[in-house]
């Protein structure tokens, strides 16, 4: 690190429960310390599950993605920092006009004493909080010992670096299988001679390196041939091939069936999702595996009592468990669930789908969920009765709400305040979108301009006064606890909605999801509720 210095610029310690999230994209390189919980994170293309005492970094203009496992809080620490070139005469011999985070590697820093390093983080945060003039070279010293720590040296494992390179060289082909691959470009990259390069690369992977680009081709084709109607010679070209019949008889040779015919059979799905599970249910179609929600499981206990679906929960399934299922067709996630060697885990066992989680909404994941397992006729049929009754229900609650007046959702799970916008579930689909209903002009500045939920304090919540008040609160006993505080406070007391007595109370396990079958649940109760009630 001589040729840099490196300067820290300021600590954020974020803590919070499953709709916790970084900001979208890096302005500074930063290291992200997770002291507590676990989910999936991702920088930039590179993504991961997470747990304790792991610790990652970025770069500035990253694209950053958190999304906490269900029920599982999470505390980290983002510290923020700027590289500076010192002049040749400070940067002593090692200097070099190269990124000095060139030599980090994978964006997952090993931690040999997470211990410590944890200890120091606190101290900084510590230490940052005090905002005296005087600790700026005790900061400044906290953060080069924990740089010293946790930042790999330039030469370290010098004896290993092409066994270390071909990471990067998997990943490069990974990255660039329908390119031209020659097997002595690759080889340049690691650093070794073409045949050497063949074993590491076996030794690496497991596979051949022909082998290898051709499954990965063939994978790519697969999801493809169920995710658009691109013709075979399309396909073959966006895959590698140039010629469609060579594409036809290496598909068939590593699937036992031609591209053509295995397009057109009934498909079997495992979903590793809840959402997609509960699209295929709202289909008619059964999937032998599911991820389920408490809710859900209940809504189709015949289903599970009958054997025909065997279910997981919360989305968090062992890979290896599902090996010991009958092969499916195909395997269903969201983008954001699974890391990349995960992700060739499950490739290893079918086809693998990940839906988008952020950029789609939930019609538009049920129409691709539907239109997987053959049933996109039944899902337009579904989306149109929805749409009748969602102007049925206009109809009926215009008797009890002004278009006027003012709706906010606030979910209550464990001990903490949720304020949520139009996405992300807690029927905030059907309230401002469906019905167009208002929300406070704070929850359209600072949640739906934001990333549509926003944690806030009970001081807060008069912020946030509206005309109705949706509460959403989860079963358990931390959440009920805290709504009964909630219920009892002066902050409670003053809002407008439980003056007037419009306040709606709904089970939170039912308004998590935005899937089809909560969806159509939801409104439902809000229907019912908003119809019981008189103004």
């Amino acid at each position: 690190m001589s040729s840099f210095g490196y300067h820290l610029t300021g600590l954020v310690r974020m803590a919070g429960g499953p709709e916790l999230r970084l900001p979208p994209r890096a302005e500074r390189h930063a290291l992200i310390f997770i002291a507590e919980g676990s989910g999936r994170i991702a920088i930039g293309r590179y993504g991961s599950s997470f747990g304790p005492m792991k610790l990652y970094w970025c770069r500035p203009g990253d694209e950053l993605k958190l999304h906490p496992a269900p029920g599982q809080p999470v505390c980290l620490y983002r510290i923020s920092f700027d590289i500076i070139r010192l002049p040749s005469s400070e940067a002593g011999p090692a200097g070099s006009d190269g990124d000095p985070t060139a030599s980090w590697g994978v964006r997952e820093l090993t931690l040999v004493h997470p211990g410590k390093v944890s200890r120091l983080v606190r101290a900084l945060d510590a230490a940052l909080r005090g905002g005296a003039a005087h600790v700026f070279f005790q900061v400044q010293s906290l953060f080069y010992e924990l740089l010293h720590l946790v930042v790999p040296r330039p030469g370290a494992g010098a004896g290993c670096e092409p066994a270390a390179r071909m990471e990067d060289v998997v990943a490069y082909a990974r990255e660039h299988y329908a390119d031209e691959l020659p097997r002595g470009k690759l080889a340049a990259m690691a650093g070794v001679h073409p045949d050497h390069f063949t074993r590491l690369f076996r030794k690496t992977t497991g596979s051949g390196y022909v082998d290898f680009i051709a499954n990965i081709r063939i994978a790519k084709a697969h999801e493809r041939l169920l995710t658009t109607k691109d013709s075979l010679l399309e396909i073959a070209r966006h895959v590698g091939y140039k010629d469609e019949f060579y594409f036809s008889r290496k598909f068939k040779q590593i699937v036992g069936t031609a591209p053509a015919i295995y397009r057109k059979k009934p498909k079997s799905i495992f979903s590793l999702a809840s959402i997609y599970t509960a699209g295929l249910l709202a289909v008619g179609h059964v999937p032998p595996v599911g991820s389920m929600t408490p809710w859900l499981s209940r809504r189709y206990d015949g289903a599970l009592r009958q054997g025909a679906l065997k279910p997981f929960y919360w989305d968090t399934c062992d890979i290896g468990q599902l090996k010991e299922q009958p092969r499916p067709d195909i395997i269903l996630c969201h983008d954001m669930q699974f890391d990349e060697a995960q992700m060739d885990r499950l490739r290893g066992i079918a086809p693998t789908i990940a839906i988008p989680f952020d950029s789609m909404d939930w019609r538009e994941q049920f129409a691709a969920v539907a239109e997987l397992a053959g049933e996109a006729a039944n899902a337009r049929d579904w989306l149109d009765r929805y749409d009748a009754r969602i102007e049925s229900a206009k109809v009926r609650i215009a008797r009890q709400v002004d278009r006027r007046e003012t709706v906010l959702i606030l979910e209550i799970w464990s001990d903490e305040l949720m304020v949520y916008g139009d996405t992300y579930g807690r029927a905030g689909h059907i309230l401002y979108r469906s019905f167009g209903l208002a929300a406070p002009r704070n929850v359209r500045e600072r949640v739906m301009a934001g990333t549509g939920y926003l944690h806030i304090g009970l001081e807060q919540l008069g912020e946030y006064d509206a005309d109705l008040l949706f509460l959403i609160v989860h079963e358990d006993k931390a959440s009920r606890r805290t709504a009964s505080l909630l219920k009892r406070s002066e902050e409670w007391s003053a809002l407008r909605a439980v003056q007037d007595g419009r306040v709606y109370e709904f089970d939170g396990g039912l308004f998590y999801g935005c899937d089809p079958v909560s969806t159509e649940a939801q409104l439902q109760q809000i229907v019912r509720s908003l119809s019981e009630s008189s103004r």
